[in-house]
C-alpha cells in the first residue's frame, strides 16, 4: 500500500519559435518597396522569352521569381525589426511565474485563524466560545439535519440500537438555526472535555446522563443548557419536521448572544501532507443497522459522505462533505448511566486513519486525560501528523468496522 504515484510533466509549445515563423512568412509576401530591373534574373532563367512582343508585360508577371533574393534580403534587413519583441522576452516569466506558495494557514493557530480548524479567523469570531450540540441522526425521520454543515468538527458514536448520532462542535462560524437537537449522552461529556468550558446544547437526557452532566458542569467542564433553565427559550418545536423527539431546533444565535468566555485551545495540529500518506477513493464505516461512506471529490477537493449507499444532503439539499475525515478506533463500554447505551471511551490511545487531500494515512491517537487534545502519529515512522485546515469529521468506530475504499468501491458507490 505505501507505494507513490508517478508524475508526468507535458512539455510546452515553443510559442515564440512559431509566432517568429509566422512573422517570416508575412514578410516574404509584401511586395519590395523598389523594384528590381526586370532584366537581371531574365537571362539566366527565361531567355527565349526576352525577345517576346509580350516582355513588356513580363515583369508583372515573371516577378515572383527574379525578386525572392531581394525579398530574402529584404527580410533580412527587418530582421532587427522583429527582434524588438524578443527584448520583452525575458520579462514574461517574471510576470507570469507564480508566487512562492505560502504556508500561512499550514501552522498551528497563533491568533489569527481558528482553533478548530486552523483556517483564518476573518469574520471576528476566533475568540468566541465554541458550541456543542447533540444531533439526531436515528433513521430517515432524523433527515436532513439542519445546521450541521457549518460545524467545524463533528464527532459520530454509537447509541443504542447500532446507529450513530451526531455531536457538532460550532466555533468559525454560527448558522441560525441547528437541529434536530437530540438527547445527551455519557459520551459527549468526555469529547468536549478539551474546548475550555464550552457552551453543551442538547434536548434533556434520562436521569442517569443528566446527573453526569450537572457533576461536569460543577467542575467547569462545560456550560450546560437544555429544555429546562437557562436558555430554554431558544429550544423550539417545529410541528412541520413531523413528530417528537424528531422536530427539535436550537436558536444558536439567541443562546450563543449572551454567552461568556474564552475561545478553545486546537484539539487537531494542521499543516503539510504526512509523507507516508498514499492515494485513497474512500473509506467505509460498517455497523449492523447502518453504512457510512466518504468518498473523495476530485473537484470540490473534499469528501463527500454517503449514508445508506446514497448522498447525505443538508437542508439545502447540498451534500455533507468535509475537508478531513478521522477513523478513530476506541473501545466502548456499556454507560454507567443508561445501560441500554454504549459509551466511547474516547482516552487513552488508539489505531486510525486520518483522510484528507485524496490520501490516507495510518495513525496511532493518542488522548491521556479529557482535557488534552488529540495527539496523531504515524504508524510508520512516529511524527507527528497533521491536518488539511479546515472542517473535520470524526468516526469513532469499533476495531475491525472500517475499510479503505479503491477506485471500484467508489464508483460503485458514485454511481
Amino acid at each position: 500500500m505505501r507505494h507513490r504515484s508517478r508524475s508526468i510533466r507535458i512539455p510546452v509549445l515553443f510559442a515564440a519559435a512559431l509566432l517568429a515563423a509566422s512573422c517570416s512568412s508575412t514578410e516574404t509576401s509584401f511586395p519590395p518597396t523598389t523594384p528590381p530591373p526586370p532584366t537581371t534574373a531574365a537571362p539566366s532563367t527565361v531567355a527565349p522569352d526576352t525577345a517576346a512582343p509580350a516582355a513588356t508585360d513580363a515583369p508583372a508577371a515573371d516577378a515572383p521569381a527574379p525578386t525572392a533574393a531581394p525579398d530574402t534580403a529584404a527580410a533580412d534587413t527587418a530582421a532587427p525589426a522583429t527582434a524588438a519583441p524578443d527584448t520583452a522576452a525575458p520579462d514574461t516569466p517574471a510576470t507570469t511565474d507564480p508566487p512562492p506558495p505560502t504556508t500561512e494557514t499550514l501552522v498551528p493557530w497563533t491568533g489569527a485563524h481558528h482553533p478548530l480548524t486552523g483556517l483564518p479567523a476573518v469574520n471576528g469570531l476566533s475568540r468566541l466560545p465554541a458550541l456543542a450540540v447533540k444531533i439526531g441522526n436515528n433513521d430517515i425521520r432524523s433527515l436532513p439535519q439542519v445546521g450541521l454543515e457549518a460545524a467545524d468538527i463533528v464527532y459520530e458514536a454509537h447509541i443504542e440500537n447500532n446507529v450513530t448520532r451526531f455531536l457538532g462542535i460550532y466555533q468559525s462560524q454560527l448558522p441560525d438555526r441547528i437541529g434536530l437537537v437530540r438527547s445527551a449522552r455519557s459520551t459527549d461529556i468526555d469529547l468536549i472535555g478539551n474546548l475550555k468550558n464550552p457552551y453543551f446544547a442538547y434536548w434533556g437526557s434520562n436521569e442517569g446522563v443528566g446527573a453526569e452532566v450537572s457533576a461536569a458542569e460543577s467542575v467547569g467542564t462545560f456550560v450546560a443548557r437544555s429544555t429546562s433553565g437557562v436558555g430554554q427559550e431558544n429550544f423550539v418545536r417545529d410541528d412541520a419536521r413531523g413528530a417528537s423527539p424528531f422536530n427539535g431546533f436550537l436558536n444558536a444565535q439567541g443562546l450563543m448572544a449572551a454567552a461568556t468566555g474564552t475561545a478553545p485551545d486546537p484539539v487537531f495540529q494542521y499543516g503539510d501532507l504526512p509523507a507516508s500518506a498514499v492515494p485513497a477513493a474512500g473509506a467505509r464505516w460498517s455497523t449492523p443497522n447502518r453504512q457510512i461512506d466518504y468518498v473523495w471529490d476530485a473537484t470540490s477537493r473534499r469528501w463527500q459522505r454517503y449514508q445508506g449507499g446514497v448522498p447525505q444532503l443538508d437542508q439545502n439539499g447540498v451534500q455533507l462533505a468535509a475537508d478531513n475525515v478521522l477513523f478513530l478506533y476506541v473501545d466502548y463500554r456499556v454507560s454507567a448511566a443508561d445501560f441500554a447505551s454504549p459509551q466511547a471511551v474516547s482516552t487513552g490511545s488508539g489505531d486510525g486513519w486520518l483522510l484528507r487531500d485524496g490520501t490516507v494515512t495510518g495513525v496511532v491517537w493518542g488522548r491521556p486525560f479529557v482535557s488534552n487534545a488529540w495527539h496523531l502519529a504515524d504508524d510508520d515512522t512516529d511524527e507527528i501528523v497533521k491536518l488539511a485546515p479546515g472542517t473535520t469529521w470524526v468516526a469513532l468506530a469499533r476495531l475491525g468496522e472500517g475499510k479503505v475504499l479503491d477506485l471500484a468501491d467508489a464508483a460503485a458507490i458514485t454511481g
